[in-house]
């Protein structure tokens, strides 16, 4: 990418797309647009993809947008989460192939496309390879057919298409909804909460299961780096190759928070997937700089920004 090049965000007002722009703007891209709902824009409305892509001809398109939710929000609406991430993307390339056809696309599916079982890490080899978490079928229904459409468009019409496979993310804009937030952002405000507020601190099942928790803006490089140098069909994982359980990210965050108070496990509440760590030996092949940070630093940024408070 030069520095001049017309680049679209897709999301950019999203944690991640938010961070992406943050960071093109920091290594001095300038064109840089990100159209969303607040401004008439709609990916769920394929003319008002056909009017952009016409007017703007963007050269490179960060797609990052889609209708994402924790675990409550996951199960609950299965249907409108494989609905409208399956369309998004589907109306992305078909526009692209009449409109912009010589535009280099990054779509970002979710690691939670790859099977309930899997040994660990995750390689990019185990997508497809057996049945889902049913907790969010919906959800890595949609993102699997947005990287088979990328390889699919990309081999019939020539689109310049990559996939990237994000771990769980959280950092600056997340979603700190209880209901509807992933569980770094809702465990944040809960914290968040007991400190200011006084409630009391109630976590979902047993705080076995593991999980990777990657800073957004550390995402948001890797995902620039690719699209400056990465040129394949073949997914690639975004990830930070370790892991933490959900107890051990409560421990964390007790000593950030300085927090002190009892804390109780809601056992009757699902577990979800009890590991998903990511092989992301593929991506440091490419870029072996790659250094995200660790969760207590990224913790302790979040809040600085979000919450105007380092406890």
């Amino acid at each position: 990418m030069q520095k001049d090049n017309k680049i679209t965000v897709f999301g950019g007002t999203g944690m991640l797309g938010g961070a992406i722009t943050r960071q093109l703007s920091r290594n001095g891209y300038k064109n840089i647009s990100t159209p969303s709902r607040a401004n008439g824009f709609d990916l769920l409305n394929k003319s008002k993809i056909d009017e952009y892509l016409k007017a703007e001809k963007p050269e490179y398109i960060f797609m990052v947008a889609g209708l994402v939710g924790g675990i409550q929000a996951n199960n609950s609406r299965q249907a409108d989460f494989l609905y409208q991430n399956t369309l998004m993307i589907l109306y992305l390339l078909e526009s692209m192939k009449q409109f912009a056809p010589g535009a280099k696309l990054l779509y970002t599916g979710s690691t939670c496309i790859y099977p309930k079982e899997n040994p660990q890490p995750i390689s990019e080899n185990r997508f497809m390879a057996g049945p889902l978490e049913e907790t969010n079928k919906g959800y890595a229904v949609a993102k699997g057919t947005g990287i088979i459409a990328c390889q699919l468009y990309r081999n019939q019409y020539g689109l310049n298409t990559i996939a990237a496979m994000p771990t769980n993310l959280y950092g600056p804009g997340d979603n700190y909804d209880l209901d509807s937030g992933h569980f770094i952002g809702a465990m944040i405000k809960k914290f968040h909460n007991a400190k200011t507020k006084g409630t009391e601190l109630v976590f979902w099942g047993s705080g076995k299961p593991r999980r990777e928790a990657l800073y957004s803006e550390d995402c948001a490089d890797a995902c620039i780096y690719l699209m400056e140098n990465y040129n394949s069909s073949e997914i690639i994982n975004i990830g930070t190759g370790y892991d933490h359980s959900i107890k051990e990210y409560i421990e964390i965050a007790k000593k950030v928070f300085d927090y002190d108070g009892s804390i109780s496990w809601d056992t009757t509440k699902p577990d979800g997937m009890f590991e998903k760590r990511t092989d992301i030996t593929k991506l440091k092949s490419i870029m072996p700089d790659f250094s995200p940070r660790h969760f207590e630093e990224g913790l302790k940024e979040v809040l600085n920004i979000d919450f105007n408070s380092a406890y």
